[in-house]
């Protein structure tokens, strides 16, 4: 992992909205929500995007015809909170305790509505954990899931200056085609 310091609002955000087009294709809209507007915090700036797309696939994937996502950003004093949200089909409560090991799937075989490979919440926690955060799922069958991922409110010490953070829409736009690309039609 390549640590730096970087504005955690502001990769987050700017990965976000570049999703909105193809959001909004899926008759789905996105919410962004923040309590704070700047926050420099050390992380591995592609492995966080990579977190956030990965989070955002499986709101969409799993969400209600004319659903809603929420991506918001909390500050909890030693804790960042990320919150990715959507009022989709839920998990069940067995699931729940299984969804971020490999190859772990909450759309039973037989019955799978959905693409995937079941790597990508395993991954999104190896990726957390590696940043000395932690991910956890709030979901009601039926009423939508929320991913929270918490990030250690730290600077890193391998980068001790901040680093501007300039999000390339191309680059993003391949990001998304990638970790997006069980989804796309």
């Amino acid at each position: 992992m390549s640590f730096g310091n970087y504005d955690i609002v502001k990769v987050v955000e700017d990965i976000t909205m570049s999703t909105v087009d193809y959001i909004e294709s899926k008759g789905l809209s996105l919410i962004f929500d923040t309590d704070i507007e700047e926050k420099i915090i050390g992380i591995d700036r592609e492995n966080m995007e990579r977190v956030i797309l990965n989070l955002l696939s499986n709101a969409i994937k799993f969400s209600k015809e004319c659903g809603h996502i929420w991506v918001s950003i909390y500050d909890k004093g030693e804790t960042i909170e990320i919150s990715v949200k959507d009022d989709g089909i839920g998990i069940s409560e067995e699931m729940q305790e299984s969804i971020f090991e490999r190859f772990v799937q909450s759309d039973p075989l037989f019955t799978r509505n959905h693409e995937g490979s079941g790597i990508g919440l395993s991954l999104v926690k190896s990726i957390v954990e590696a940043h000395g955060g932690q991910v956890s799922v709030k979901s009601k069958e039926g009423d939508g899931s929320e991913f929270i991922v918490e990030l250690p409110n730290i600077l890193s010490k391998k980068q001790p200056k901040i680093i501007e953070h300039n999000c390339a829409h191309d680059y993003n736009v391949e990001k998304i085609q990638i970790e997006f690309s069980d989804i796309y039609s």
